[in-house]
């Protein structure tokens, strides 16, 4: 099988030598490909290409693409269709140009490929990995706050490592992903890749890494860009999910539950009574309204029918109280400490608290799959 190692790189002249040489040496112990070193260069004007070009000379799997600075997700898109399309790869390898990736590492990223994963990805955040122990706080900070909105907020907590660049991935993941992807400009352009992988059913597998800090050189990451653009992607990747998931319709049930809640609510304080009680007879009066909602729209494929609906009413009452006490508690709580004059706000907080718990409730007990 054919393998293209793709190393990024812009003023790299310093590095690019003794990462080739490493690689050249390092990737003779795996079997079963033939290899090629494609330099992707966004015009270094310090000679990295030059470097480049003379390693060449002795080493005639070593290739280099130039371009305009666009940035590494364009770089790194150059790249990719570069080598599926002339070079003829069949699996793509994606690492640091400044000796950050270990090229070591790089024999299990194959074993796992011929093993039978898909797309395997370096991990810093698994046990037997690691980032730099002289990293500033605040650069530690971005890093594992930055995978950590990736990984949960996109819902795919299971990979660990969103946003390195030590990578092997058979080039279908690319081909189905490169329309999608092919918009991002940035370090975000790792997390869409990997993203879109995933979707599209890729066996995803992970080594563990000890990322060094680069020897020569400067870091190109802009942290507070990268941090924005982090957000933004997953955001609207989530908002994108949901608005074509059941979550919108339960939105809309529950938008409906809330009306009839605060409306109790309102009423019941009018006339005297603590915000806590009319809190918990609103919620359980939207309780009932959401059961039958729910029931023939928002999980109408997974509907219950005939008299199923009892018992099944009665449980989800039951799981429902999570969402009641909470709701109540937080107000009876909230109006203790700041005042019976807070309650719409903590009737608010409870609210929102009370919609992850029910959301998780209906959807994994009362209309699980089968």
């Amino acid at each position: 099988m054919k393998a293209v190692i793709i190393l990024p790189t812009y003023n790299e002249r310093e590095n690019i030598k003794a990462m080739l040489t490493k690689l050249v040496s390092v990737t003779r112990l795996i079997k079963g490909y033939t290899f090629t070193y494609l330099v992707v260069d966004d015009t270094s004007p310090d000679g990295t290409q030059d470097v480049v070009k003379d390693f060449a000379k002795s080493n005639p799997n070593v290739k280099i693409l130039s371009g305009q600075k666009e940035g590494l997700g364009k770089a790194l898109l150059r790249g990719m269709t570069y080598a599926i399309d002339t070079l003829k790869a069949d699996v793509i390898a994606q690492m640091d140009a400044d000796l950050s990736h270990d090229p070591d590492r790089l024999p299990e990223f194959f074993k796992k490929i011929s093993e039978g994963d898909d797309f395997v990805v370096g991990s810093r955040y698994i046990r037997g990995g690691s980032i730099p122990e002289n990293w500033g706080l605040h650069r530690k900070i971005f890093s594992v706050v930055g995978n950590a909105i990736v990984r949960f907020g996109l819902g795919f907590p299971y990979v660990h490592d969103w946003t390195g660049g030590y990578r092997v991935f058979k080039k279908e993941y690319f081909e189905k992903a490169k329309a999608k992807v092919s918009r991002y400009s940035g370090y975000v352009y790792q997390i869409a890749f990997l993203h879109n992988a995933i979707i599209e059913g890729a066996r995803i597998g992970e080594v563990p890494i000890h990322f060094t800090d680069r020897r020569f050189g400067r870091s190109k990451i802009a942290p507070l860009q990268y941090i924005r653009n982090v957000f933004i992607y997953v955001g609207t990747a989530r908002a994108k999910q949901l608005r074509h998931g059941p979550f919108a319709k339960f939105a809309v049930v529950g938008s409906v539950g809330f009306i009839i809640n605060t409306t109790i609510l309102e009423l019941m304080v009018g006339r005297g009574f603590h915000p806590a009680m009319g809190s918990a007879i609103g919620a359980e009066c939207a309780i009932i309204s959401n059961f039958f909602f729910n029931n023939n729209w928002t999980f109408r494929g997974k509907r219950i029918q005939g008299l199923r609906v009892i018992p099944k009413f009665l449980q989800f009452n039951a799981t429902s109280i999570g969402a009641l006490l909470i709701q109540s508690g937080t107000v009876a709580l909230g109006t203790a400490l700041f005042g019976v004059s807070m309650y719409r706000w903590f009737y608010l907080l409870g609210v929102g608290i009370g919609l992850i718990w029910n959301y998780t409730m209906y959807s994994k007990v009362i209309w699980k799959n089968k």
